[in-house]
């Protein structure tokens, strides 16, 4: 059962160490992309009062100053730079979000730890529920919501402004996540 200690521990296990986001807000809109703009502009607080996790890389002179790592993207922006994708590809890309370039292959040691981050994953995407709706940056899920997620050679739709970003939105009735892993040169 997720609690929030399960909901902590699983979000270190996944992206302690590494420059990322990891937050959720509360449904409160018919339209799901305000809310998810909301968790990014740091708008919105998690419903279960759980805690997030926000690790932007250190600012540079194109990089954001003001601790929200995400452009302020208007929201047909999201149509544009979003792309559905399934429950698995969502799950691999969780576990990929932790590797240089976003690269499970580039995780230290996963051949061991493959199966507890896999685990953390499914343990996160748990909390909105097998109806949620997952979106990616990841170009490779343009024309493939199922595509191999774990090691993508892909481009990523920047959604910050750093060099690179890559993630996940998920997107329940009552809840919207975002799980961002950035790169700054």
């Amino acid at each position: 059962m997720l609690d929030s200690a399960a909901w902590q521990a699983d979000l270190l296990e996944l992206f302690g160490g590494t420059f990322a986001f990891a937050a959720v807000g509360p449904r409160t809109q018919d339209d799901w992309r305000r809310d998810v703009q909301a968790v990014m502009m740091l708008k919105a607080k998690d419903p279960r009062g759980w805690n997030a996790l926000i690790v932007p890389p250190p600012s540079s002179a194109t990089a954001m100053t003001d601790e929200k790592p995400f452009a302020d993207l208007r929201l047909e922006e999201f149509d544009r730079l979003l792309y559905p994708v399934e429950k698995h590809s969502a799950t691999q890309l969780l576990v990929a979000l932790q590797g240089e370039f976003y690269q499970s292959a580039n995780i230290p040691d996963f051949a061991h730890r493959e199966e507890r981050l896999i685990a953390c994953a499914d343990e996160i995407l748990s909390r909105f529920g097998r109806d949620a709706r997952c979106y990616t940056n990841a170009a490779e899920a343009r024309d493939n919501p199922n595509a191999d997620l774990t090691n993508p050679e892909t481009e990523w739709n920047c959604l910050s402004e750093f060099t690179t970003d890559c993630g996940l939105v998920v997107v329940s009735d009552a809840e919207v996540g975002v799980f961002w892993a950035f790169f700054e040169d």
